[in-house]
């Protein structure tokens, strides 16, 4: 937004301009009678300079509105915002074992319907940092904690099923999370894990892993992902995808006490992923940032560009003057 810190200086326009002008066309413009016979002689050698000898006062009344403009003290103010308050710091601990590969949740199968929520989770945030750790039979950081949400919705677009893996390590997983945010100095520090199994795999128990959340003052909400009784998983054989019927078992009395221990509550089971995004919503609004937002300017001086443009004009006005213009005596 342009905006002048001085605008009284406009009044300028209407006392100096007219005065110029009246210097221009009505001053210089007095006849004066010459006794001369041949004055067509003269009016031949003054033709040509007619229109210059108006030039150098043209220039000038241009130089005296950019001095004006400049006095006027333009000014370009940017509207910014201070943005005050603490962020939360959270992880998204996601199992990526073998059987998320099952198409009980929709687009495709649980972890492309979990990747969407989080996905949709990730939009929402604003000011936080996120992270990302994925665990099947090991554990891992994907993403360490991040403003860059951009890069952490790449990385979560390239995560895929661990076929390798040959176990579900919850414990190590929800223990990578921890060391994630142990040190963090966030007013509030989540993690929120997803699985659709049990622990049977890692070196570290998962209660034992939510105690350590708990001493570092970290909640994590549990959820468990798949639906009751049997689920289909794509196997690829010589005659191309078939499915076989699994029976799925998630442990959710671990993962109530995991929620427990860390004090959100109990765990919650989505068997669709309607359900699921309706509970990555549910904690959305659990853990919202209070954030105050100040509105302030910054101004870009526009001014000198005024004065250097004066100078020019000056510099020109006084070359058209001294060399170009040849005045009659």
């Amino acid at each position: 937004m342009l905006e002048f810190m001085y605008p009284n200086w406009f009044w300028g326009f209407f006392i100096i301009i007219p005065y110029l002008l009246y210097e221009i066309f009505f001053k210089q413009k007095k006849q004066v009678r010459l006794p001369h016979s041949q004055i067509s002689l003269l009016k031949q050698a003054a033709g040509h300079n007619s229109l210059l000898r108006f030039l150098p006062m043209i220039m000038r009344i241009i130089l005296v509105a950019i001095i004006i403009l400049a006095l006027a003290r333009p000014r370009l103010a940017n509207q910014k915002q201070s943005v005050k308050g603490e962020g939360i710091d959270i992880v998204m601990a996601l199992d990526v074992s073998g059987s998320m590969q099952a198409v009980d949740l929709r687009p495709k199968n649980r972890l492309e319907a979990a990747k969407q929520v989080a996905e949709d989770f990730i939009d929402n945030r604003k000011n936080d940092r996120l992270g990302m750790v994925i665990f099947a039979e090991n554990a891992y950081t994907q993403c360490p904690l991040t403003l860059d949400y951009n890069v952490l919705k790449t990385i979560l677009e390239n995560v895929e099923i661990d076929k390798e893996a040959s176990g579900t390590a919850i414990g190590m997983g929800l223990a990578t999370a921890v060391a994630r945010l142990r040190n963090s100095e966030a007013k509030s520090k989540v993690i929120i894990l997803i699985t659709d199994g049990r622990n049977n795999a890692g070196e570290i128990d998962p209660l034992g892993a939510a105690d350590l959340a708990a001493t570092f003052g970290i909640k994590v909400y549990t959820i468990g992902v798949g639906k009751q009784g049997l689920a289909e998983i794509p196997i690829e054989t010589a005659f191309g995808t078939r499915y076989r019927q699994v029976k799925v078992d998630i442990d959710m009395e671990t993962l109530d006490k995991i929620a427990q221990i860390t004090g959100t509550g109990r765990a919650r089971r989505a068997t669709n992923t309607a359900e699921l995004s309706s509970i990555m919503k549910y904690i959305d609004k659990l853990e919202k940032t209070q954030i105050e937002i100040e509105n302030y300017y910054e101004y870009q001086e526009l001014f000198w560009y005024f004065l250097i443009a004066a100078l020019v004009l000056l510099f020109l006005e006084i070359l058209l003057k001294v060399v170009l213009i040849r005045e009659i005596p």
